[in-house]
């Protein structure tokens, strides 16, 4: 069910769409700062940096495991979304921003 949902986006989704892949198993991955996390962040989510994502997906070894990025505007997460599927991951998705993953809640 997880993979069909994915497979019907394109990159990005709705904050309603990002928790129901959350909701199904999706890991929540945050790409701001180590201090921009620490000022707040969402519930269940892990903080790697975009400037170190390269270096932890190097390490990562299950590129079918579902990810949902956020960040403070979107911009970083699709970054990250670049970064994950040009180094062998076939499930990432633009979440959006922090604000509007918090509004879709």
């Amino acid at each position: 069910m997880l993979q069909s949902m994915l497979a019907g986006l394109s990159g990005s989704a709705l904050p309603a769409q990002c928790w129901e892949l959350v909701k199904k198993g999706a890991t929540l991955v945050d790409v701001r700062t180590p201090a921009e996390f620490a000022q707040g962040h969402l519930p269940g989510a892990v903080n790697i940096p975009l400037d170190t994502l390269e270096t932890w997906v190097a390490t990562h070894t299950n590129k079918a495991a579902p990810m949902v990025l956020y960040c403070g505007a979107g911009i970083r997460a699709q970054k990250g979304c670049d970064i994950l599927s040009a180094n062998g991951c076939c499930s990432v998705i633009n979440g959006g921003s922090l604000k509007d993953l918090l509004a879709g809640a």
